[in-house]
């Protein structure tokens, strides 16, 4: 029988959190080591969305376990950096984060791992120069042949479905972006590699999504049959600790 995934996206727009006494709670759920990165920022902006991020993972993760508060909390990271959850749960729980300029997303999945990835498009991105050292060359030849700002907005498509595969695959950079390649299928899109030594890859679904006309990204999710329909993406607007804003239903067809 056909299943249905349907996934929550919890998105948090980091500069607009601003209360002290908010934040204030923010800091009481650091952790040691965590307390001790958040000193080692320089930089006042990165401080701060450093922790709203962790305040965004921990109580998320709480609305799926509530009885782990979330303060409670423990991860470790692979030898590629990923992190996962060191808690003994019921039943399996996966996560990934992804920040970039004023957004922070972070996707949560009981049946495999995923990844996710978004950027800020409006960077000034030497993209030929960037595709040229991490996209196969055919990605490269099809970008240089695209006008000005198709060529934009494919670029980040590809980018941030690159990024959201190898973060769900748990190897980091190890796995490198030019050594594998996407499909754009009517149903689907589809992963390829282009070395025989590479993971096996079926059982990925792929997502694509914009946030307003700011933000590009993508979820990879694997799955753990393949008897499964195109997921609906749930766009949920949260402030950490704080009652869930907007959740918005969008269907995608691949």
């Amino acid at each position: 029988m056909t299943q249905h995934l349907s996934i929550p996206l919890w998105i948090t727009k980091d500069e607009q959190i601003t209360c002290p006494a908010l934040l204030d709670q923010y800091q009481l759920l650091l952790s040691d080591e965590e307390r001790a990165q958040y000193q080692r920022f320089r930089y006042d902006e990165h401080r701060h969305q450093f922790l709203v991020t962790r305040a965004l993972v921990k109580s998320t993760l709480s609305r799926y376990c509530p009885e782990i508060a979330p303060h409670q909390w423990l991860f470790k990271k692979n030898r590629f950096g990923k992190p996962a959850i060191v808690n003994r749960l019921n039943t399996p729980l996966y996560f990934n984060l992804s920040h970039t300029k004023g957004a922070v997303v972070l996707v949560v999945h009981g049946e495999g791992e995923v990844g996710v990835d978004i950027e800020w498009i409006h960077r000034r991105e030497k993209i030929i120069d960037i595709a040229a050292r991490y996209f196969t060359q055919h990605e490269k030849n099809t970008l240089t042949a695209m006008d000005p700002i198709t060529q934009h907005h494919h670029f980040y498509q590809l980018w941030t479905l690159k990024e959201a595969y190898i973060k769900a695959c748990g190897q980091g950079m190890s796995l490198p972006l030019n050594q594998f390649y996407f499909q754009f299928l009517k149903q689907r899109i589809h992963v390829c590699h282009t070395e025989p030594s590479a993971p096996v890859s079926e059982n990925y679904q792929f997502l694509q999504f914009q946030l307003g006309t700011e933000y590009q990204g993508a979820l990879a999710i694997q799955c753990t049959t393949r008897d499964f329909s195109s997921p609906t993406l749930q766009f949920r607007h949260v402030v950490p600790l704080r009652a869930e804003q907007r959740d918005t239903h969008r269907e995608f067809s691949r």
